[in-house]
């Protein structure tokens, strides 16, 4: 049953579900805001070792402030209604983008990612590594701006003792942490790798998501995207997802940053310089948003 109310918000309608909590688009009574409430499940209101989590997800969150994440707005940790508040982002996230369109043309995936990698960087420098980085955690807005969600998994480079539970999202988890060695930044992007690889391919890289059998494909990984119009692109598209996803976190890009120089030397090729108006142009394109496209037009399909 959906609360009417929580704290201060009124609650509109139940948007998710996942292993902690629900989220809830709601109305924030102070000042009439749309606003995403998360909310601790009822079993886990009273759990110490869940709430200390909720806790951890609200002192990394907080910390954070950059246009390609989030923006956390408050948090509330009393049972019964332990929950995080957060700005309301209208759009689809990728998990419903892929299903929806499928492949998405090389230059607009690479837009998606450069941005997320934007995001990336910024929770990198405050020493956070997000550690579920899954095509169902980046939402695609409207507008065209990509935005980085779901901080409750996120830690300062460690493993944590979850006594038993799933840790990250299956399919979506690097190759130190299924074998449970320290987490890094290199593990945020491998997972950005497998998020660009799957944009490209449009279907997931990990059909299968039983640990024995992802370890087993990412060991001898091939890295496969459906053929556009300039094979030069093609190319240096796959070279790069190789090095995104080395089994080695050592020989990945050594940061977010050094993988985002690396797509912008494709966009670079094809005079792409507003990643956000790139991939609104394309959402008009395809009626994924009703925005009028903004002008000039740039060249974002391969020739």
């Amino acid at each position: 049953m959906i609360p009417q109310t929580i704290g201060h918000c009124e609650i509109l309608e139940l948007v998710g579900s996942g292993g902690l909590g629900e989220v809830y688009r709601a109305t924030d009574k102070k000042n009439g805001n749309t606003v995403a409430l998360k909310r601790l499940h009822d079993k886990y209101q009273t759990n110490p070792k869940l709430l200390g989590l909720f806790h951890k997800e609200i002192l990394m969150h907080s910390q954070v402030c950059h246009k390609h994440c989030v923006k956390f707005i408050e948090a509330n940790l009393t049972p019964p209604n332990a929950h995080i508040i957060t700005e309301f982002i209208e759009g689809i996230n990728c998990h419903y983008l892929l299903k929806k369109m499928g492949p998405i043309p090389p230059l607009v995936a690479c837009c998606i990612a450069l941005d997320l990698l934007q995001g990336l960087d910024h929770i990198h420098c405050l020493d956070i590594v997000h550690s579920d980085l899954t095509p169902a955690n980046i939402i695609l807005e409207v507008t065209g701006r990509i935005v980085l969600a779901d901080f409750g998994l996120s830690c300062k480079q460690e493993v944590e003792d979850y006594e038993g539970m799933t840790v990250g999202t299956p399919g979506y988890q690097a190759p130190e942490r299924l074998t449970h060695d320290p987490m890094t930044r290199a593990a945020d992007i491998y997972n950005a790798g497998i998020i660009l690889h799957e944009l490209l391919l449009g279907s997931r890289l990990f059909s299968n998501p039983d640990p024995k059998d992802v370890m087993a494909r990412m060991k001898s990984l091939p890295v496969q995207i459906p053929s556009s119009s300039d094979a030069q692109v093609d190319e240096y598209l796959k070279r790069m997802l190789k090095t995104a996803l080395h089994l080695n976190p050592q020989k990945r890009f050594p940061s977010a940053r050094d993988f985002m120089f690396a797509i912008y030397q494709v966009l670079k090729a094809y005079d792409i310089r507003y990643t956000r108006r790139a991939i609104l142009q394309w959402m008009v394109d395809v009626k994924l948003t009703t925005l009028a496209s903004a002008e000039p037009r740039q060249t974002i399909y391969t020739r």
